[in-house]
């Protein structure tokens, strides 16, 4: 089903981009928790258990709403996250999203939480403050002592952990310096790696390690700079050959895993942008991210009401992985970086 209030849209400024987001966003406000820490988006189920999968699809709308946030941005839904990331972390409340003690979709879902500290640290900290502040570090600090699959889930503690150095919390500097080193063992040169020690080498390259490793050249890159020199220097070699798996129409290559995420493949566009990585001529950049946007807001992936469903270029619960749960299409909220 189409969904007017972004098919409508030109999609051509900043302010169509995040009207679009707000779009993207309205539906999801009414479907949260009385406690605001779940969002039960439907019922087509994954291979995590029920809470996990509510947690995910409140996570992830914070890969577009904290860019929104931080570039100046509001929707009503923001007030409503202060409220899950209260209750979630809070382990004597029944909407508490659980320990985690191994790789389990609970951390993958720290990704976004960290990302949003780091980007708008002093949203947050304004809001959440003693207890609940003290809550949900312990709550993400979880992830520096857990085993985490070997491949692009290690970014999901490096994104954590800048979120603490952007908020003034300790940081696990020795295991993130272990996590990088593993991780350049995967480098293939000319801007590709492999996920981890396997063959795949599909859009996880572009929305996981490139566009990770882009948020940490920018936001870390007065500490770190040689690293961040690398990853910018790795981001611009990839984009020279990336660039050939998108139309002139905005349309994507449809191959590998987590096709499901549609217009995350636009977020490393938006990640260069971010970066100020001029891997190609600005103009260029901006049309490759914008058409493929504008693409995908005109196929009919929408339910009635505006919900991003599971699925490719319609509705289609044959094509995602066994981990994909209704929320896990709002991993498309990381082409939104740019707000």
């Amino acid at each position: 089903m189409h969904y007017r209030p972004v098919e409508e849209l030109a999609l051509d400024s900043r302010a169509s981009v995040a009207a679009a987001l707000c779009a993207l966003l309205d539906p999801l406000l009414p479907l949260l928790s009385p406690g605001g820490a779940r969002l039960r988006i439907g019922d087509a189920g994954a291979n995590s258990e029920l809470p996990a999968q509510e947690l995910e699809a409140f996570s992830r709308m914070l890969w577009g709403l904290a860019p929104l946030l931080a570039g100046g941005g509001q929707h009503p839904i923001a007030a409503r996250v202060c409220d899950g990331l209260r209750h979630g972390t809070d382990p004597r409340h029944p909407e508490y999203w659980g320990a985690v003690d191994g790789p389990c979709i609970r951390a993958v879902e720290m990704a976004p939480l960290g990302f949003a500290l780091a980007l708008c640290p002093a949203y947050f900290t304004q809001r959440l403050r003693g207890a609940a502040w003290e809550q949900l570090c312990a709550w993400l600090r979880q992830i520096n002592t857990i085993h985490l699959w070997q491949n692009n889930w290690l970014f999901f503690r490096v994104l954590v952990n800048l979120g603490f150095a952007r908020t003034g919390q300790p940081v696990a500097a020795h295991t993130l310096e272990e996590d990088f080193r593993t991780i350049d063992t995967w480098y293939l040169g000319d801007g590709w790696y492999s996920d981890g020690a396997t063959p795949s080498r599909d859009y996880y390259i572009a929305f996981a390690f490139h566009f990770y490793s882009l948020i940490y050249a920018a936001l870390s890159g007065a500490h770190d700079a040689a690293r961040a020199a690398q990853c910018k220097e790795r981001a611009a070699s990839f984009a020279r050959e990336y660039i050939y798996w998108f139309g002139s129409n905005g349309a994507s290559f449809p191959f590998g895993r987590s096709l499901t995420y549609r217009f995350a493949v636009a977020c490393f566009w938006g990640a260069l942008a971010f970066a100020g990585v001029e891997a190609l001529p600005w103009g260029v950049i901006k049309g490759l991210y914008l058409r493929n946007l504008r693409w995908w807001l005109r196929q009919p992936i929408f339910s009635e009401t505006g919900l991003l469903t599971l699925g490719y270029c319609y509705p289609n619960l044959n094509l995602p992985e066994a981990y994909s749960g209704p929320g896990s299409p709002y991993w498309a909220c990381k082409a939104f970086l740019p707000l």
